[in-house]
């Protein structure tokens, strides 16, 4: 099967079920899913060739004005060739990532991790922090993980994970503002 699709456009998400309704009424009922597999970091991207799991090739061409990244479900396209339309789904996979966690009661461990994270210009994604350990996690690098490991008090582990674009650091300016107590100091002790 050689089947060329053009998307300009998101046409809708298929894990609202809202517009799944809408998109069966319109098709007439029934339709089938052809996916198109996308890595974590391929969801920015506004122009892309892709190829479905069952050989359609996709030709992306994104409205730029439109800033929201690709999300898993979103339809690009329907087939009608066929007897029965086929909707192009987007399926995002999971990406092997690194949990870093530390102890919440250590911020020096915490701000250290976090500078070598940006020094290496890696995305940073909030994990699920508890009242006694914060999680994050920031994709599989090499010499990034023998930074982290480096670092006493960080808890480095290898994971599969999608990572949600709600969930990232903004990596352009601040949303939150970090200050310090104004009784904290920090002293160098000289052995002696």
């Amino acid at each position: 099967m050689s089947v060329d699709l053009v998307a300009t456009e998101r046409l809708g998400n298929l894990n609202d079920p809202s517009y799944e309704l809408l998109l069966r009424r319109e098709l007439g009922g029934v339709f089938e899913v052809d996916e198109l597999l996308l890595d974590w970091d391929q969801a920015d991207a506004r122009l892309f060739v892709g190829v479905t799991e069952l050989g359609r090739t996709v030709n992306a061409r994104l409205d730029a004005t439109d800033g929201e990244r690709l999300a898993d479900g979103d339809v690009l396209a329907v087939d009608r060739t066929g007897t029965v339309p086929v909707a192009v789904v987007v399926r995002l996979r999971s990406a092997e990532v690194y949990l870093v966690e530390v102890d919440r009661m250590d911020p020096i461990v915490l701000a250290h991790a976090c500078w070598e994270i940006g020094n290496m210009h890696a995305p940073l994604f909030r994990g699920d922090s508890d009242e006694h350990t914060v999680r994050m996690y920031t994709p599989v690098q090499p010499v990034l993980g023998r930074m982290l490991r480096g670092i006493g008090g960080v808890r480095l582990s290898v994971v599969a994970r999608e990572l949600d674009a709600s969930r990232r650091f903004a990596s352009s300016a601040a949303d939150v503002v970090v200050s310090m107590a104004s009784d904290f100091t920090i002293v160098k002790k000289t052995r002696g």
